[in-house]
């Protein structure tokens, strides 16, 4: 039960960081270099190769930290499944092999 309140309280926050963040980068990223270039010492400048490698690696980053959220979340709500005895519905390897 602790593993999955542990799970809970952290999947949850990284989830709305992420989600939160995901959003600002977009937004910005949209209006910098769409919208209105970056204007820097006057000049607009266009788009540079630290930029697309910046937003490629945050990307990636992202993404994971949403699976690793997501399988926190799965693991902290998912449903236990009860069968015959306190086994889960599963027969001990002994118990199959005497028959």
């Amino acid at each position: 039960m602790i593993k999955r309140v542990i799970s809970a309280l952290l999947g949850i926050p990284l989830l709305l960081v992420m989600a939160f963040e995901a959003y600002l980068q977009s937004f910005g990223f949209y209006f910098d270099h769409y919208t209105l270039p970056m204007e820097k010492y006057g000049v607009r400048t266009p788009l540079r190769s630290e930029d697309v490698a910046f937003l490629a690696a945050f990307w990636l980053i992202a993404v994971a930290l949403f699976y690793i959220s997501y399988r926190l979340l799965r693991f902290a709500f998912r449903r236990e499944v009860r069968g015959p005895g306190s086994s889960g519905g599963r027969e001990p390897a002994a118990a199959r092999t005497s028959q």
